[in-house]
């Protein structure tokens, strides 16, 4: 299966690029074609695409998300982030955290604190959240907020709405059964 899009992009300059010749409604006249899919059938392909996506877009080229999001900590994060600037936890939770309403703690830094000359310095001891970054493989895909705010800052969650959109095109000319079932057979 080809997987490459009719835009492809790789870096966050080259998404800007793309979205500034797209007409300010177009994101939420994707989500209403795209929800005509279906939730199960939207969360299988992109169990299908992501993964080959994400291997083809190289993050630490992009790294906005790190330039933009502050990621929410774990307690295992927060205790390896305190290690790695020598301080306590308690100390650490203190200066470098917002916690939020609902008790989450969050990285307080944007750009991050850790990004150093547009890669992260701490990859692989980087927080759970910014691992698991851009998050597609939880349920509902088409109605997660965070989903259509990334989208027009990760290439990887541009890209794979991409192919979704290119999916409802094929299922338009193909007389798509817009059930949560996916094309006709």
């Amino acid at each position: 299966m080809d997987l490459t899009p009719r835009v492809w992009v790789n870096t966050s300059e080259e998404l800007r690029a793309v979205l500034t010749n797209r007409a300010p409604q177009f994101v939420d006249d994707v989500k209403k074609q795209l929800r005509k899919l279906g939730s199960e059938y939207v969360d299988n392909r992109v169990a299908v695409v992501g993964p080959q996506i994400e291997a083809s877009v190289d993050c630490t080229r992009c790294a906005a998300c790190c330039k933009i999001l502050e990621p929410e900590l774990s307690q295992n994060d927060l205790n390896r982030l305190a290690e790695i600037e020598n301080l306590s936890p308690e100390v650490f939770t203190q200066r470098r955290t917002e916690i939020s309403n609902s008790g989450k703690v969050f990285l307080k830094s944007a750009p991050c604190r850790f990004l150093n000359c547009g890669a992260c310095s701490i990859y692989s001891m980087r927080p759970e959240s910014c691992a698991d970054f851009p998050h597609l493989y939880r349920p509902h895909f088409l109605f997660r907020r965070l989903i259509w705010e990334h989208y027009s800052m990760c290439p990887i969650v541009f890209n794979v709405v991409e192919h979704l959109l290119e999916d409802f095109r094929e299922g338009m000319q193909a007389n798509f059964d817009f059930g949560n079932h996916g094309p006709s057979s």
